[in-house]
């Protein structure tokens, strides 16, 4: 009797794991680009989530992937960090500025921090563009900000989020749009939230959530568990990043997930992209 209590509650177990961290059922990521430039194709002359970066992705039909966060003002803006510390050297946040307090701090490349709407207009359906909708206290409003940009947008997208809530949203109010679940490991989310949060997040028991159409994963993941399940019993469509080894991509190239690589030009550790087609 006492084995069948402990059969009976393993298997609740299981059948809980599996309504937790089961993805979409649709499978509609299957034609998910293969290869994604890493906030562009940025190097020393080209800075990350620049417009010269997305510029020089779409010369090589390279995928983008890249970040998207309010200013002050609610504007949408693309730009990976909270803080202006690492690309200005400043203290401060950039939803502590106006659009136009952000636009008169040069980027190291000489550009400016670009809006959504510059980079679709750069864009213009050229390689297809991967969207991470930044954590902040707004997050629905970003959303439906975000949405409305892209209602007219004739490219391929998709959006993705370490944020459940995100892709919630765009589950509950814009289907259509393919949405992928961004996850670390665990300590990657203290600070951020608390020890239990943070259990759950890292081990994709909120997918229940978002039911995302694919996994974006910390490729020193690969071979933790909720990585594993994903791959082997849902094979799910996953993608993995940052990717800067050759032995990585190709190994990524075999079993078919995608790959958000980190580019520098002239300092290109997989190849040589100029003149290349990979999407």
């Amino acid at each position: 009797m006492g084995w069948l209590c402990i059969a009976g509650a393993l298997a609740l177990l299981l059948a809980l794991y599996v309504f937790m961290t089961a993805p979409d059922p649709r499978r509609r990521a299957r034609d998910l680009p293969l290869l994604y430039a890493h906030r562009g194709l940025h190097g020393a002359d080209a800075t990350e989530n620049g417009l010269e970066a997305f510029e020089r992705a779409c010369r090589v039909k390279l995928g983008i992937e890249f970040d998207v966060r309010f200013t002050r003002d609610g504007e949408v803006v693309v730009f990976h960090d909270d803080e202006l510390e690492r690309m200005f050297g400043s203290p401060g946040r950039v939803d502590e500025l106006t659009l136009a307090e952000l636009g008169a701090i040069p980027l190291p490349d000489g550009g400016f921090v670009p809006t959504l709407d510059e980079v679709l207009s750069l864009v213009d359906g050229r390689v297809p563009l991967l969207i991470e909708i930044k954590n902040c206290r707004r997050i629905a409003r970003l959303c439906a900000a975000v949405r409305e940009k892209l209602r007219n947008y004739s490219g391929a997208y998709a959006v993705e989020s370490f944020n459940p809530l995100a892709l919630r949203w765009f589950r509950r109010r814009a289907r259509e749009v393919l949405r992928g679940q961004l996850v670390a490991h665990q300590e990657e989310y203290m600070g951020v939230t608390g020890a239990v949060a943070a259990f759950l997040l890292s081990s994709l028991l909120t997918n229940c959530l978002s039911r995302p159409d694919f996994v974006a994963y910390d490729l020193n993941m690969a071979r933790d568990f909720s990585i594993r399940v994903q791959r082997k019993v849902y094979r799910s469509k996953l993608a993995a990043w940052t990717v800067r080894t050759r032995a990585a991509l190709n190994w990524l190239m075999r079993t078919g997930q995608s790959a958000i690589l980190e580019i520098e030009i002239g300092k290109d550790p997989i190849s040589v992209l100029e003149g290349e087609r990979y999407v």
